[in-house]
């Protein structure tokens, strides 16, 4: 059974494209057979990672113009690509039996495929969020920066409001070693198990190391550029971590109709309204929405802030406690 993957993020900058490209890679090189969607509309850059031009994309199956199995680019590393698309105007037309062609496209290709690895966007935007609701399995990015901790939990908690029920798994990103990694998921974790009653998995830390941006620069993922190097055996462990986890089971269907809505909505330059996130539009102005968003973020900042406190107090509590007994 394919196992549907989307890699997200509460903010940009964590390395997410990099994440979904260098685990492909390395799953790719324990038997697996492994897929990557671009799915980042609009800020789409696998293919510039990989050195690659496609010359079509989701968008021309959609439309009808090629086939999902035409438009798979084979790299060198035994992952397949599926470029993602920025959309159109003319998406907005779509009929039912477009949407089913590609559905039924989708069943054929990941018949034989164990990992489909999906890049969306950063943040909490409406449709991102949709598309997330519909995924079996969702990972987030984080590194220590005070955003991005904040970022990732409100992301967390929307999914959790929503009625997400799916497996939330996450990557330390940045991390200067193992340590520090498990320190960014402890504030991650402890904060959703208290407050949200949501489980986080754990998939591994990907440290910060300087060849990441050498390979960026060559266009040849870190993992192959760099095969010894320590962030090449930290995507190495989050793969085997991965293998190590049960399949969740994905309803392919809502999954595909939302990927297709969110390339849609991408391409149409029409009035914004309040969105919510199964999908209906709301009264609500958008303004409004806005302001809840940041309203939210506000509140999950101050959240974080006293939990860490708390735990960091009663960490010196404890040593405290400790040196006196000793």
């Amino acid at each position: 059974m394919t196992r549907f993957i989307a890699v997200t993020s509460g903010k940009g900058g964590v390395g997410k494209s990099n994440f979904v490209l260098n685990v492909a890679i390395a799953l790719a090189a324990m038997e697996s057979n492994v897929l990557i969607l671009d799915a980042d509309l609009g800020l789409a850059n696998l293919d510039v990672l990989l050195g690659l031009r496609p010359q079509r994309t989701l968008e021309d199956v959609v439309l009808g113009h090629a086939s999902l199995g035409d438009i798979i680019v084979k790299t060198d590393y035994r992952v397949g690509l599926i470029p993602g698309s920025s959309g159109t105007q003319d998406m907005a037309d779509l009929d039912k039996r477009q949407v089913g062609n590609l559905l039924g496209a989708v069943r054929e290709i990941t018949h034989d495929t164990d990992f489909l690895l999906i890049d969306t966007a950063s943040g909490i935007s409406s449709s991102v969020v949709s598309f997330l609701m519909a995924a079996p399995e969702v990972v987030v990015g984080v590194n220590d920066e005070p955003t991005s901790l904040t970022d990732a939990y409100a992301l967390i908690k929307v999914l959790k409001r929503n009625g997400y029920e799916g497996r939330v798994s996450m990557f330390a990103s940045q991390a200067k070693n193992s340590a520090a990694g498990h320190t960014i998921y402890k504030k991650i974790s402890s904060a959703a198990q208290k407050f949200l009653d949501i489980q986080v998995e754990f998939l591994g830390s990907v440290y910060a190391d300087d060849k990441l941006p050498r390979a960026v620069k060559d266009q040849v993922p870190a993992i192959v550029r760099y095969p010894t190097s320590d962030i090449a055996r930290c995507y190495r462990v989050v793969a085997l971590t991965m293998l190590g986890q049960k399949s969740v089971s994905a309803d392919i269907e809502k999954l595909w109709t939302r990927l297709v809505a969110m390339i849609m909505k991408a391409g149409r330059p029409k009035a914004m309204k309040a969105v919510s996130f199964n999908g209906e539009v709301s009264a609500r102005s958008m303004e409004k929405t806005l302001q809840d968003i940041l309203e939210e973020q506000r509140k999950t900042r101050i959240l974080l802030e006293r939990l860490l406190e708390a735990l960091e107090t009663g960490g010196l509590a404890s040593r405290v406690h400790k040196g006196y007994t000793a």
